[in-house]
């Protein structure tokens, strides 16, 4: 896709003509166009393309706003706070959250929610270590340096989970110091999957009294809960907060996430009618109201056992890929359960063209709902069109 350079986009200091007006539309249009084109080679990126709100168009015509705390009312009355809740109960009960018991909202997207899941451990625990994987998500380290927490990265294992062992040591190395613990459910590089459960027998066996465990499942946070072979990811396994990823396998045109905690831990930092007649319990305050609608939307069509299925077929096309690409000599390793596949890197033109993250030689394919079997058949096409072009 390409980013009209030789026009004049500049915002002037006139209202524009009628023509002008006319001609922005037609630039605006055509951009639109070139983005939707482009999702047939986007096949590198843990983004869902596989959607359409286009009926929703008529909410571009208000402005909505789902200022404060979700579950309450504000002086602002054009919200989508009841489709949020529903959307938030949603993932709450995929969560394993006991009924009643966990707050969430919508999010701008991960970087927020693990914010939020953070601020609450900080809260709770004010002289916290942070302890993250160095294949944790790069906001794990700036989120750090906002809160002004201690951050200790912790290496991983052969697979790219953190390495129970390597937190163990480094946990018991502050005995009298509070752990905040991000544990990655699907980890941008690989997809792999920390051992939430272990997470929490490592802490108790270093005698860790008190702790907030954070769960980044962004990114396969669905993976785990929807496979045919569930690993244990949230609050029934461990967990304080979690974070999902609205725009990943469920689908947006813009980022969005949830965040779900505890009640009681959300209670810590609730600041009582702040937000124009709303209690203040989110980062953001103001907050986006079309993304609720949006999700629930989407959710409401597929239900639990339509996402599973999605789910599913993303890991039948990640296996599809791995046997593709072995055969066209492109060295692919996948971790099972996972929809990431790593190969040999092609030619810059090439992962350019299919929008491949190439990371020290590997390229990236993750098999998100709109990526199917066809996409893989061209590419691997062009790879080996491209090794018999060097013969």
């Amino acid at each position: 896709m390409s980013i009209p350079t030789g026009g004049d986009l500049t915002i002037g200091e006139q209202p524009r003509t009628a023509q002008g007006v006319e001609q922005d539309r037609e630039l605006l249009t055509g951009i639109a166009e070139e983005m939707r084109l482009a999702r047939d080679h986007m096949v590198g990126f843990p983004v869902n393309l596989d959607f359409d709100h286009q009926d929703l168009a008529p909410f571009l015509a208000v402005h909505g706003n789902n200022v404060g705390s979700p579950n309450e009312p504000s002086e602002y009355h054009l919200h989508s706070k009841q489709f949020e809740r529903c959307v938030v109960d949603f993932f709450a009960d995929l969560a394993g959250a006991p009924a009643g018991v966990a707050f969430g909202y919508v999010t701008s997207g991960g970087t927020e929610s693990n914010l939020f899941g953070l601020y609450l451990g900080r809260e709770r625990h004010p002289d916290a270590v942070l302890y993250a994987s160095t294949a944790a998500h790069y906001s794990i380290p700036k989120i750090a340096r906002l809160l002004r927490v201690e951050h200790v990265p912790v290496d991983v294992d052969a697979e790219g989970a953190v390495d129970l062992s390597a937190l163990g040591a480094e946990v018991a190395s502050r005995p009298d110091r509070a752990a905040l613990v991000v544990v990655t459910v699907g980890t941008t590089g690989g997809g792999a999957v920390d051992d939430l459960p272990g997470v929490g027998r490592t802490l108790a066996e270093a005698g860790v009294r008190r702790q907030h465990v954070h769960v980044d499942g962004a990114f396969g946070g669905l993976l785990a809960a929807l496979a045919p072979r569930p690993r244990p990811w949230a609050f029934d396994a461990g967990a304080d907060s979690v974070a999902i990823s609205g725009h990943k396998m469920i689908g947006s045109p813009m980022p969005c996430g949830i965040v779900l905690a505890r009640q009681h831990d959300v209670e810590r930092i609730r600041v009582p009618g702040a937000a124009v007649g709303s209690d203040d319990d989110t980062i953001g305050g103001s907050r986006d109201v079309l993304a609720p609608i949006l999700l629930w939307q989407e959710l409401r069509r597929l239900g639990r056992q339509g996402l599973a299925e999605r789910v599913r077929n993303c890991l039948r096309t990640a296996d599809y890929a791995t046997e593709r690409l072995r055969a066209c000599g492109a060295r692919p390793s996948h971790l099972a359960g996972t929809n990431t596949v790593l190969f040999d890197a092609p030619h810059r033109t090439v992962c350019d063209r299919w929008n491949l993250l190439h990371v020290k030689g590997r390229a990236h394919l993750i098999t998100m709902p709109h990526v199917t079997r066809e996409h893989v058949d061209r590419l691997c096409a062009e790879i080996a069109g491209e090794a018999a072009a060097e013969d």
